[in-house]
């Protein structure tokens, strides 16, 4: 069983349509836009799931995790390729997708973030764009973003 990891990326500014459709898409095509402003970027774990919290409907998934990445990909990928950005509306939508549900299944790690946590780090980022990551930003990066913030 795969499992899958969700850390948000806080971006400070948008990026580029066309580097967005490459991370979107998966594509291993190089996007130095989005690669710097992700080494900078603040970041939050969320938690994780697996394939049986996938539904067919962003919305309808069983995990808060896997809502939240679902609800970014949709937002991301319709109308137009983009990060989206951290508006009051998308503020909203993702604090509701966090919720849990009665008929959530367990996640099969604990968030390292509660969500009072997700909440705060959401609120300090407004007006940014929001790419969701597999992989937590490196030691490496972390110590050039203290450096160069």
């Amino acid at each position: 069983m795969t499992t899958y990891r969700l850390w948000l990326a806080a971006l400070p500014a948008p990026v580029p349509e066309a580097e967005a459709r490459i991370f979107w898409n998966c594509k291993d095509e190089p996007t130095p836009a989005l690669d710097e402003a992700l080494r900078r970027a603040p970041h939050i774990y969320v938690g994780s799931w697996g394939e049986e919290h996938e539904e067919l409907l962003p919305r309808s998934c069983r995990c808060p995790a896997a809502r939240l990445s679902a609800w970014l990909f949709f937002k991301g990928t319709i109308d137009r390729w983009q990060a989206p950005i951290l508006d009051p509306r998308l503020h909203d939508e993702l604090l509701e997708l966090l919720r849990p549900r009665p008929d959530d299944l367990p996640a099969p790690t604990a968030p390292t973030a509660r969500a009072h946590e997700i909440r705060s780090f959401l609120s300090a980022h407004a007006g940014r764009s929001l790419i969701p990551q597999e992989e937590p930003p490196s030691a490496d990066q972390d110590a050039l973003s203290a450096q160069n913030p």
